[in-house]
């Protein structure tokens, strides 16, 4: 070593000597310190020190979050090979892996040390779809619970699922409308069973075209409302529409909306096709959820604008003819109230009997088995009722009140196993060991196992089945959990999971949160957002079902789409709305999510496209891996941009200081090369301006002549860019091949996002070693997605608390 290096060692030691408390990790310290001294302290120290990290400042006290946040940093740049830099003397492989293998078993160590069981209140989505479940009823609370959403990550993470004041009185409401549900009203409802024609509506003048025997829509601005013909809920009601398309040779597509009230839109309630020149009868159900609702009905796609000549016009429109709505459709009493009561009578019912059906229903709302003793304050509060005079239904539902508003219900408490009790078998409780410094591993007991599995994929309580494979003692066996991973897989229930994972995990909730301007993007519609919503979860659910590869979510040689999404991409000879998988032409530039119109949607604001916004979109949310933050101790740096006149020219000269480059050279090559795409994901080789450019004139429809739009043709778009590690490409099909080029880097993503989503927890340093367990084992199974699914489920991870 040279005498530099001793100096800088000294110097280190004596520094570190300072930091101590109580808490410090010394025995650490003088591990590390000769390593740092030798290649870290040149750069890091000072006032001017590299990334804000200076090691003559920092704290060893990795017990602190904030500090270990930093020292995990410095491991995972240092395992990358990124530091210490070229220009700084390299360390040998021998010194280079004893300084992380010391760091990583001290970060290991302290992070096992700070786990703690969580315990994890059910969020109002899982609420709704375990309330639904136990009690088979169609119940809606989400308007009564209060928001979850998790503006930085999943709403299943139990740090984040507090309960207040507000939160609990929500839940007696919520209560109440389950019970309401299960009981049903006193009496049978009034029936609605009516036709009506849509030129004898009170809203006949919204129409562009009245006719005999009924109405014609041209506009796709405007929807008929059925003023004067309501509904009560809430209730499931059917509607039959005779409909038909005039003047096209093509389906036109009806949108229908239920929930109306007034001028008050409600909700979609399907996409219909309606063929040309036959009149069809189009049949669909809905749910009112309140109140006096109706419904309206309108044409998608069809003339922009609200004015229309309905005499004259020539393009194609909507005919609706007779409507019948019949409802409400659910039986009286419902099925939920026999199902509860049993061969019980309410007139006769007794004390004994509410006990008996609390015997019964506690174990599947509990998760796990409920005696006597645990139950006899939910008996007392019957016992309490019909002391007061109330009659036996009101005596057992404040008893089943009780029970929805326990800790047992709206928690999900992990119960460790006792010693013994279980293990993953000695090969992996070996590696588990020698990676957490000889720790004994800890699982959870089957019960909380099994409600980990159920709420993981179908968002709801464990079934019979699976509990009573708890009850047996034989859930953690390897064999039972994947056979009961296929069966939770293959059951439509699923689709909660894959539905509320792509919402989160891809911000698709956020579908809505910018509004495409209609005047630089007037193709954009509820058809379309709802098609790129369903195509997402359509490629996943390909992907999963026949357990394809993950890499096909960064390309893929097919795209799940419908007609109104292939007219979109340009690819034809599709039709229909259903989705479907459709091969892709060899030059395009769509195959796998970062080119679907979803991703694409949430990762823009609604007038423009951002590289820096949609390539750190890419990093935080597709990989989970957010850029970090500028240290507390360094000032951001604002580069002089004067005469950048375009955002590519303005990024350039941010790369050109040290600390804006460190994020970008991460940041920008995504978002360039997502620059082929506009805010709603329509490819692009020029970009929409309201200003200055060419006119463009397209059609308005494919039976009616074009018409100049509102917005011009701007600048031409170059996504061509340089990735961190100097690697050229040209557009987005090329900077796919690269990223592809590490075939483990999106399978580990996704393992750790699947995981912190199914174990309610933010993954610690001492969670890698698993995370790399389930990549190895991947790639014998060509890292398929469901394969992904059986090993996440398998983990020492998923298993333990």
């Amino acid at each position: 070593m040279c005498n530099r290096s001793l100096v800088s060692c000294c110097f280190v030691l004596s520094v570190l000597g300072g930091w101590g408390t109580a808490r410090a990790d010394l025995a650490l310290r003088d591990r590390l310190a000769p390593f740092l001294a030798q290649h870290c302290v040149e750069c890091h120290s000072g006032e001017a020190s590299e990334a804000g990290l200076d090691l003559e400042t920092a704290s060893f006290e990795i017990v602190d979050a904030d500090v270990r946040r930093r020292w995990v940093y410095l491991y995972d740049r240092v395992a990358a090979g990124e530091m210490p830099p070229q220009s700084v003397e390299p360390p040998d492989g021998q010194a280079k892996a004893k300084f992380l293998r010391e760091l990583g078993q001290a970060l290991t160590r302290v992070d096992l040390g700070q786990r703690e069981v969580v315990l994890r209140r059910l969020n109002r989505r899982e609420y709704q779809h375990t309330v639904r479940d136990l009690f088979g009823i169609h119940v809606d609370v989400q308007d009564l619970l209060l928001d979850d959403s998790a503006p930085q990550g999943f709403d299943t993470i139990g740090s984040e699922l507090s309960v207040s004041a507000e939160q609990m009185v929500a839940y007696l409401a919520a209560a109440d409308l389950v019970l309401d549900q299960v009981f049903g009203p006193p009496a049978a409802p009034r029936r609605v069973d009516r036709t009506v024609n849509f030129k004898d509506l009170r809203s006949r003048d919204t129409a562009d075209r009245v006719l005999p025997d009924g109405v014609v829509l041209f506009s796709g601005a405007k929807h008929l409302p059925l003023y004067g013909l309501s509904v009560s809920g809430p209730a499931t009601y059917r509607l039959r529409i005779q409909a038909r398309a005039v003047q096209t040779d093509r389906p036109v597509v009806m949108q229908v909306d239920g929930g109306v009230t007034g001028r008050i839109p409600g909700h979609v309630a399907g996409f219909f096709e309606v063929p040309p020149d036959k009149l069809v009868t189009i049949e669909l159900t809905d749910r009112a959820i309140e109140g006096s609702d109706t419904f309206s009905f309108g044409l998608v796609g069809g003339f922009p604008w609200w004015s229309v000549n309905g005499d004259e016009y020539q393009g194609a429109g909507l005919f609706l003819g007779d409507i019948q709505i019949e409802g409400p459709l659910e039986e009286w009493p419902p099925p939920s109230r026999a199902k509860l009561l049993g061969q019980i009578d309410p007139a006769h019912g007794s004390l004994d009997d509410i006990r008996t059906i609390l015997a019964r229903l506690a174990p599947r709302v509990f998760r796990r088995p409920a005696g006597p003793a645990e139950l006899e304050s939910y008996e007392a509060l019957a016992r309490q009722a019909l002391d007061q005079g109330a009659t036996f239904e009101q005596a057992l539902r404040r008893a089943l009140k009780g029970l929805l508003c326990a800790p047992e219900f709206l928690y999900l408490a992990e119960r460790v196993a006792e010693p013994g009790q279980e293990t993953l078998g000695p090969e992996t409780d070996s590696a588990v060991a020698a990676t957490t410094g000889g720790e004994v591993a800890r699982y959870l007991d089957d019960y909380s196992l099994a409600s980990r599995l159920s709420y993981f994929l179908w968002s709801s309580a464990p079934d019979e089945e699976l509990l009573a494979l708890a009850e047996r003692g034989e859930l953690h066996r390897p064999d039972r959990l994947r056979a009961q991973v296929e069966r939770l897989l293959s059951d439509p229930k699923s689709q909660r999971f894959v539905e509320s994972f792509l919402d989160q995990w891809l911000r698709l909730k956020d579908i809505d949160f910018t509004v495409p301007d209609q005047n630089l993007y007037p193709e954009y519609n509820q058809l379309l957002r709802q098609s790129m919503l369903d195509e997402t979860r359509a490629f996943f659910r390909e992907l999963l079902d026949r357990d394809l590869a993950v890499r096909n979510l960064i390309d893929s040689d097919f795209v799940t789409i419908n007609r109104p999404l292939a007219e979109f991409y340009g690819i034809p000879g599709v039709e229909g709305l259903e989705m479907r998988p459709v091969k892709l032409p060899d030059d395009s530039l769509r195959g796998g999510m970062l080119a679907q119109a979803s991703v694409l949607k949430v990762s823009a604001d609604g007038t423009r496209t951002s590289p820096v916004l949609r390539g750190a979109w890419i990093l935080k949310y597709f990989y989970g891996t957010p850029s970090p933050p500028p240290p507390p101790t360094v000032s951001a740096v604002e580069p002089d941009i004067r005469g950048a006149t375009t955002i590519r020219e303005q990024l350039a000269l941010h790369r050109e200081h040290e600390s804006c480059n460190r994020c970008h050279r991460n940041i920008d090559p995504p978002g360039f090369a997502l620059e082929s795409f506009d805010v709603i994901g329509a490819q692009r080789d020029w970009y929409r301006t309201r200003g200055s450019g060419k006119q463009v004139l397209v059609p308005r429809h494919p039976q009616a002549p074009k018409h100049y739009v509102q917005y011009r043709q701007g600048p031409d778009v170059d996504p061509s860019g340089t990735t961190a590690d100097g690697q050229p490409f040209a557009d987005l099909r090329e900077y796919k091949q690269l990223l592809l080029r590490d075939e483990t880097a999106l399978p580990r993503a996704l393992a750790r996002l699947l995981l912190t989503y199914a174990t309610g927890r933010h993954l610690g340093f001492s969670d890698r070693p698993d995370v790399e367990r389930i990549v190895n084992e991947l790639k014998t199974n060509d890292y398929g997605l469901r394969s992904l699914i059986h090993a996440v489920v398998q983990s020492e991870t998923f298993r333990g608390p």
